[in-house]
């Protein structure tokens, strides 16, 4: 993963990433809703410090 360091400019590292993926009826869903939640979670995700649960 390449990441900018304060500093250092990008450099590449080891880091854990993972994929979040969303499946739905198109029919009973508009797709602009479900987009809307998966940005949600994934900010929900990267806003909290993960690393002392790990």
């Amino acid at each position: 993963m390449v990441l900018e360091v304060p500093g250092a400019g990008e450099v590449i590292t080891i880091h854990p990433v993972g994929d979040l993926s969303l499946s739905f009826d198109h029919r009973a869903f508009d797709g602009a809703y479900a987009a809307g939640f998966i940005s949600r979670v994934k900010q929900l995700l990267e806003a909290d410090d993960w690393s002392p649960r790990l």
